[in-house]
């Protein structure tokens, strides 16, 4: 159950921007919105800054956002992503550099027989070409496959909260402040070994597999829409007791590792400029290794809004 968890969260920490769908159920979601992720306020003597928590897949009952949210990015004086979705070329070399075998290698070459079967046999599942994903590293099928697997639950990339956010910055031509950089979070997963992305793969498969993951899948889309960070940091708990690689990297590295450099990065947007809206993925919110509780031992004042 901890690993199922770890599997489906693996594929909410890192959101690189696809091209926004619309959302056809918009409207009439309106009337039937939750809280939708989560909204902090961020003050020091002279500033504010507003905190949002993102996901990196969507559905129509996510949009619209929720007025405040709408409010503070209409007033804001620039935005903050974790990457910056015009720097289209930077996200290019670093998927190429990070999440590609070199030419003359695949994972039909480079995976062993027993995995390989098992990476066929997903891929028919989620009726992915094999040849779309020849040169794919072991933790991009892993993050490809993850993703299918909430596109077959309703959730799709492509109006992932990121994209939605991205899409409304560029419309009205507010500044992009890039918090990471493409580089800086798919260098994560290029420092793993072979076997660590094989052992990656293999947990992913073999969880996805599981029928009981797909409630997972769809309660923590929920915990987003719901603004339920409660219910995320449960999810969080669980994974503190599971001791596999995939729940250590997950947690120590793809969260916690990244949790002290937003942190820094946010608080220096707060010294700067009044009223900067920042977002990044609604995990970095949670618990007290989350953004919001590294902000308030800098001795900022943290409020959530909702």
């Amino acid at each position: 159950m901890v690993r199922r968890l770890i599997i489906v969260i693996f594929a909410w920490t890192l959101g690189l921007y696809l091209p926004m769908a619309e959302a056809a159920g918009a409207t009439q979601a309106a009337a039937e919105n939750g809280r939708h992720g989560a909204l902090f306020k961020v003050r020091d003597a002279h500033h504010t800054l507003y905190l949002f928590g993102t996901i990196h897949v969507g559905a129509d009952n996510f949009y619209p956002l929720e007025p405040r949210v709408m409010q503070a990015l209409e007033q804001a004086p620039a935005i903050a992503l974790e990457i910056d979705p015009q720097k289209i070329p930077a996200m290019q070399a670093a998927v190429l550099q990070y999440g590609f075998y070199p030419d003359g290698k695949s994972y039909l070459t480079e995976l062993n027989p027993e995995l390989l079967q098992q990476v066929r046999a997903a891929l028919q599942k989620y009726h992915v070409p094999p040849d779309a994903v020849g040169r794919f590293r072991p933790w991009m099928i892993a993050s490809l496959l993850t993703i299918q697997e909430f596109d077959s639950k309703g959730y799709r990339s492509e109006l992932a909260v990121d994209s939605y956010l991205a899409n409304l910055i560029q419309k009205r031509n507010k500044p992009i402040i890039e918090l990471e950089s493409a580089a800086t979070q798919l260098a994560l997963f290029g420092a793993l070994s072979e076997s660590q992305q094989d052992l990656l793969l293999e947990d992913t498969i073999k969880e996805l597999n599981d029928p009981a993951g797909a409630a997972k899948v769809v309660e923590l889309a929920e915990y987003w829409r719901t603004g339920n960070l409660q219910g995320l940091q449960g999810l969080l708990d669980e994974m503190e007791s599971d001791k596999s690689f995939v729940g250590r990297f997950t947690k120590e590295v793809l969260l916690d590792q990244r949790n002290p450099l937003l942190t820094d990065r946010i608080a220096a947007l707060l010294k700067r400029q009044d009223g900067v809206f920042a977002a990044i993925g609604i995990l970095h919110l949670v618990g007290p290794t989350g953004v919001p509780a590294l902000l308030k031992q800098q001795g900022y004042t943290v409020e959530r809004i909702y």
